[in-house]
């Protein structure tokens, strides 16, 4: 039985050295183009049970706005050199400050500088995010109404990707199967927000929720069958992590997981009234 305290312990350990190695490389080869950065998502919130956060299925969530344009790469014919760098800069100043690490965290890094002007676009609230570099600016938050048409407009969406998922995925084994993991992960991880801000009062406040809380309310709900489902996605994805992402068995009873999150997810919120 793994010790899930210790692990929790040395996942966050690694995040927050995460962190600390992209402040370092962003300040020393970006900062002259950096108007403000921050971190947000799972791996900053309380972790009160395993599912909060799962070494290399959740990811590092970085924000960055620019000062001149919405690309880290200069877009010229140097641009495949310049990503290799930074991707080679981040894992060094990381294995430098963390050498007896459980994981080196996935990061997922956004330039938002289009974002943000996107009318469909939702802030955080400053209690949300860990600023990393730069001032941030007060947000101009959306009302709950809008929370909620775009979350259930989003959860909608989803659905062309549940038709496509079985094509993608039948001819698939082994190591293949982190294709499917890696793209249905961050549809996974906010839809059951997505849903749960439909009935909630604030639904702002349903994002800052980490996924134990999640998965309480949707068991206090009609929807104890969700919460089955999403907690599922992140056990196996962490028997997935422990057997070094071989267990191929451990890879579809995770996308499962997945698949049933969203499918349910999606047919739930189709059943609500529009706002």
């Amino acid at each position: 039985m793994p010790d899930w305290i210790d692990l929790q312990e040395r996942a966050r350990k690694d995040v927050e050295a995460g962190l600390k190695a992209w402040v370092t490389v962003l300040k020393e080869d970006l900062g002259s183009r950096i108007l403000y950065a921050y971190a947000k998502g799972s791996a900053l919130k309380k972790l009160e049970s395993p599912i909060d956060y799962v070494p290399i299925i959740s990811d590092l969530d970085i924000h960055i706005m620019l000062v001149d344009d919405d690309s880290l790469l200069s877009g010229s014919s140097e641009s495949f050199e310049e990503a290799i760098h930074f991707s080679k800069r981040y894992e060094d100043e990381y294995l430098l400050q963390n050498p007896k690490y459980l994981h080196v965290p996935r990061t997922q890094i956004m330039t938002i500088n289009r974002l943000t002007s996107q009318l469909e676009y939702v802030p955080p609230r400053p209690q949300d995010i860990l600023p990393l570099v730069g001032k941030i600016p007060k947000p101009t938050l959306k009302t709950d109404d809008e929370i909620r048409r775009i979350d259930k407009q989003n959860l909608m969406n989803y659905q062309e990707y549940i038709e496509a998922l079985p094509r993608r995925l039948f001819d698939r084994t082994g190591l293949d199967y982190w294709f499917i993991i890696r793209e249905i992960c961050w549809r996974v991880s906010p839809a059951p927000v997505r849903l749960l801000t439909q009935i909630t009062e604030d639904p702002l406040d349903v994002w800052s929720w980490n996924r134990t809380t999640i998965v309480k309310k949707l068991q206090s709900t009609e929807y104890a069958k969700i919460a089955t489902h999403y907690q599922n996605f992140y056990l196996h994805g962490w028997n997935l992590f422990l057997s070094a992402f071989t267990n191929s068995e451990e890879y579809r009873n995770c996308i499962s997981a997945g698949y049933y999150t969203l499918v349910n997810c999606r047919n739930q919120v189709q059943k609500l009234p529009s706002v």
